[in-house]
């Protein structure tokens, strides 16, 4: 409904302004119906999205009433009473009622949020208006009141015009530092900034006496009012007002912004020396006074906010240091409450709430939920009733290794919760690592227990000794034996104090043993030394075990993702390369896991070869695998992308099968992020943006952002597109290339994306195979055509053509996909002979019997098979005799260059004699010149298709194209 209201909206004021520009006559109503419709938009899209503050958006409505209402005034002044003096009421208004409101809406909607509200901010905001405010008095207030011809009061508005707007500006550059990036932000700034240029350029004109309404005053008008409702329709404009987690990069102040800002002075300086005399000598020194005030209250309120800081981390220290020595979840709660009090201002009222899981409560995660804040009125009744009294919570998962252990809470009032953020976030962290100590040595206890008590069943597995005065064993346990060897009993026993020992077994291997000793020389049953020693020597292996554990890769044997991460961070100008293999999945859904395995084990070995011996060589997890460089430079690091590359061409010999496994790589260096975490995300991006490239490698550069924003987009509203339906077919017509007449269509899926358009099939078929939505993607194709193929049936019964539909190879895995086809056809009443599904090389791959007996089952029905771009995947001339199939479809890229290599023309004309000695059909894809299409035919190719005859058609001109074609194919125009 809103945007529907809005579309509605931005037509109609799109029209009034249309036609105010063209039709002056009408100009009051159209002017009269936008000011309406605007007011009217601000008021439904308060109600509509029901931001958490109204006021600002009541105040910014206000200011354009108000804004109308002066302009209005000015029309009756000038064009009613013929008038061009000033000041007048109108003067007053604007000044009166118009800025005051704007100012103070903008102000309140700049401080709604979680925003950064220091005293930094605060003089940054001041330095940017004093620049301001000093260009406008040069340019602007000078000039008006060194006129002779104005008189007091009219100087008096000049002055005041320019004042306001610096005001205007500055409550805007606080907005563009605080306020959340958004569309509803972009449209108040347009609309203040038009708003702003228009007030300067009607106090430019009134100064050269050209001040009545028109021209680029009111166009800037008709913006501001515009923008200013679109602004309060759109849903971003409730997110304005929402408390939110802030990270690092939008508190730090723009520096470039405020060097500008504080070289106004010295610019003006040297612009009026340029000129001449310099006129505005004291203003100029006035205002470098103050811009450097400014900046040494900033280096002050720098300096003060490092104290904070440090205070913090001392804060954060001894929190941990506590924490080292908690040894329940009881203690670690009350650290994390003392520290979390220690952390905020003193006297400021909080709640601190650590909620451990217990049993099922959380469990591992893919993507662990990350800080936020939360609406305390959100939370279930029974914990809400804990945080009574505040309005928000910072909610902080206690996670380690995708493991969510817990979370912490801490109520407050926003501006503490907005300075709480990074501390709690460590704290969390560190809390999450104690109370998985405490699991871990509970688990180790609980072992160590039911040993115990197992060996007591077993006749003491513990060494038990007995020492007497002389230092002789008066007594040992059976299992003593093991570890001193037979003959205990009477032999001098040396002094061992209670603690770690490390003892020598007869046997020669050394025993790791914990030794405790009590004094019972009083007890006349005892009479001496009583030594229980324990053998830790598995406790202690499970434990460096456990420790290798969480830095190696158990497949590989490199380093994990953990230990990767930690040497990143350290690291020295370093260049990270992040190598994937292409197709893996594919190699390991149709060779199996083994195979995969030992792929992945054999990649890396050799990866581990090619890289200088300094560099750091991970497994990051799946096929992923990474590569740090410290010292690295440009051309050194790109050189190594290319000889992996290079190394890489030779295929493996894994499970008895060859196997090629292709790498593509991602590399970023720190000169391009300022830490691991930004390092190894561009490196990602870069990997995405490689595959599918010649190279292989890219470099990250800012543009792939955006490229990746993009991909990250298309899969969140993939899930949405099937279900409403917004996937399209093309049919592209496949032609006898001997007869020229239409033989079949093969339906290619095209997304109707609302925003974007319509994306082909390259940008989403991927995507789709990431999340696991390429098997109902494929299921909605294959029914569609089938629709389709019966509509082509019943208009052309005498000659109908075939329907080809690509089938993934996850779709044809598919539980029962043999079954719906033949479904899909029974229910369309479509013969199986008019469908042809296209199967790709890789999915022949190894001796599956299931496909084979998929394959067979669908030709058995009568559904023809074909092999899709037959030659650039695993081509194998072995399956082609152990595969039923119907036909082979040529590669575009045979056909491209078979006119111009000799070469490439023979092994065409190979494939041709090969089918046709096999009885199968060949289909030659990407025909785009008459040339290809007479050396194809005369191959005795049998059919083609490309853009030669037509691209793909949607249904309706694909009817047409058949209704036009009448017989033989003419290349398409």
């Amino acid at each position: 409904m809103t945007r529907r209201v809005t579309w509605a909206y931005a037509l109609c004021a799109l029209i009034l302004a249309v036609s105010y520009i063209l039709f002056p006559a009408a100009g009051l109503v159209c002017f009269a119906g936008l000011v309406v419709s605007t007011l009217a938009a601000m008021l439904y899209g308060i109600r509509a999205h029901r931001p958490r503050r109204k006021v600002p958006w009541l105040l910014w409505a206000g200011g354009s009433l108000v804004l109308a209402i002066g302009t209005a005034a000015a029309v009756v002044q000038t064009d009613v009473l013929h008038s061009t003096a000033w000041p007048t009421i109108v003067d007053g208004i604007s000044l009166g009622g118009t800025f005051p409101l704007l100012l103070l809406a903008l102000l309140l909607l700049s401080r709604s949020g979680a925003a950064n509200r220091d005293w930094a901010t605060v003089i940054d905001s001041a330095i940017f208006t004093a620049g301001a405010g000093l260009l406008a008095w040069v340019f602007l207030i000078d000039p008006g009141l060194s006129d002779p011809s104005l008189n007091a009061a009219q100087k008096a508005i000049s002055i005041a015009y320019p004042l306001c707007d610096v005001m205007l500006l500055a409550v805007m550059a606080r907005m563009v530092l605080e306020a959340r990036r958004s569309w509803s932000v972009a449209l108040l700034l347009t609309s203040g900034a038009v708003l702003l240029v228009s007030d300067v350029v009607f106090s430019l004109r009134r100064l050269n006496g050209d001040w009545d309404l028109g021209s680029f005053v009111d166009v800037g008008w008709i913006v501001f009012f515009a923008a200013g409702g679109l602004a309060a329709l759109h849903p971003s404009m409730a997110q304005l007002s929402e408390p939110r987690v802030i990270g690092s990069t939008q508190v730090k102040p723009r520096r470039a912004v405020l060097g500008v800002a504080s070289l106004v002075a010295p610019g003006i300086l040297f612009a009026e020396a340029l000129r001449g005399p310099v006129h505005n000598g004291v203003v100029i020194a006035t205002g470098s006074a103050v811009l450097v005030t400014l900046s040494l209250s900033r280096g002050g309120v720098a300096a003060r906010s490092v104290g904070h800081t440090l205070a913090r981390e001392r804060a954060l220290r001894k929190a941990c240091e506590a924490l080292l020595s908690a040894t329940e979840v009881a203690a670690v709660e009350a650290v994390v409450r003392r520290a979390v009090g220690s952390l905020l201002r003193p006297g400021t009222a909080h709640r601190t709430v650590l909620r451990v899981a217990t049993g099922q409560a959380f469990f591992a995660q893919a993507s662990p939920p990350a800080m936020s804040m939360r609406y305390v009125s959100s939370l279930t009744p029974g914990f809400a009733r804990e945080l009574d009294g505040f309005e928000l919570a910072l909610y902080c998962p206690l996670t380690i290794g995708g493991l969510q252990l817990g979370e912490l809470w801490v109520a407050a009032d926003e501006r503490a919760l907005v300075t709480l953020q990074e501390s709690a976030r460590v704290l969390a962290g560190q809390a999450a690592s104690m109370l998985d100590h405490i699991a871990l040595n509970r688990e180790i206890t609980k072992r160590d227990a039911e040993a115990y008590f197992r060996t007591l069943v077993l006749n003491a597995a513990d060494v038990i000794l007995i020492i007497g005065a002389d230092d002789r064993v008066t007594y040992a346990s059976p299992s003593a034996a093991p570890l001193f060897g037979p003959g205990v009993v009477g032999r001098k026993f040396p002094q061992l104090n209670p603690g770690l020992h490390a003892l020598g077994r007869p046997d020669g291997t050394t025993a790791e043993v914990e030794v405790s000793v009590r004094d019972l020389t009083a007890e006349p049953t005892v009479a001496g030394r009583v030594l229980t020693i324990h053998d830790v020597t598995e406790r202690r292996r499970l434990e460096r075990e456990l420790l290798d554990r969480a830095y190696l890769d158990p497949l590989t044997g490199l380093g994990n993702r953990l230990r990767f991460q930690d040497s990143a961070q350290t690291a020295v100008g370093a260049a990270v390369l992040i190598v994937d293999i292409d197709g893996f999945r594919t190699i390991n859904d149709t060779m199996g896991q083994e195979v995969g395995d030992q792929l992945l084990r054999a990649f890396g070995a050799r990866l581990a070869d090619v890289c200088p011996a300094s560099a750091v060589i991970a497994r990051l997890g799946g096929d992923e695998f990474g590569v740090l460089i410290s010292h690295a430079d440009v051309a050194g690091v790109e050189d190594l992308a290319q000889r992996i590359i290079a190394e890489f061409r030779p295929p493996f010999l894994v499970g008895g099968s060859v196997v090629s496994a292709v790498p593509n790589i991602g590399v970023a260096m720190t000169s391009d992020a300022p830490d691991a975490a930004k390092l190894l995300g561009e490196a990602d991006v870069a990997l995405n943006s490689a595959k599918g490239t010649p190279e292989r490698w890219r470099r990250y550069e800012s543009a792939m952002h955006a490229q990746a924003v993009r991909r990250m987009r298309l899969r969140t509203d993939l899930d949405q597109a099937l279900a409403t339906d917004a996937f399209v077919l093309h049919y592209q017509p496949i032609v006898d290339l001997a007869t020229g007449r239409p033989h079949g269509f093969e339906a290619l899926v095209r997304w109707q994306h609302p925003a974007l358009g319509l994306v082909p099939p390259l940008e989403f078929i991927e995507i789709a195979e990431e999340c696991g939505l390429i098997v109902p993607l494929g299921d909605w194709v294959l029914h569609h055509a089938i629709a389709a193929a019966v509509g082509f049936r019943t208009l052309y019964p005498a000659d109908a053509p075939t329907m080809s539909v690509n089938v993934s190879v996850r779709q044809f895995r598919s539980p029962g996909f043999v079954q719906r086809v033949l479904t899909e056809l029974t229910q369309a009443a479509l013969p199986c002979g008019a469908l042809t599904l296209e199967i790709t090389e890789s999915l022949l791959l190894g001796d599956d019997e299931h496909i084979h007996a998929d394959l067979a089952a669908l030709r058995d029905a009568g559904v023809r098979v074909s092999i899709d771009d037959f030659g650039t995947g695993y081509s194998s001339l072995s399956y082609l005799h152990r595969v039923a199939v119907d036909a082979l479809k040529l590669d575009k890229s045979f056909v491209d260059t078979i006119g111009t290599s000799r070469r490439q023309y023979d092994l065409v004309r190979g494939i041709v004699q090969l089918a046709r000695t096999l009885d199968l059909e060949v289909v030659a894809e990407g025909i785009e010149t008459d040339a290809h299409r007479q050396r194809l035919a005369d191959l005795h190719c049998g059919y083609g298709q490309g853009y030669l005859f037509t691209r793909p058609l949607p249904y309706d001109q694909a009817v047409a194209w058949l209704e036009t074609t009448a017989g033989e194919v003419s290349p398409a125009a």
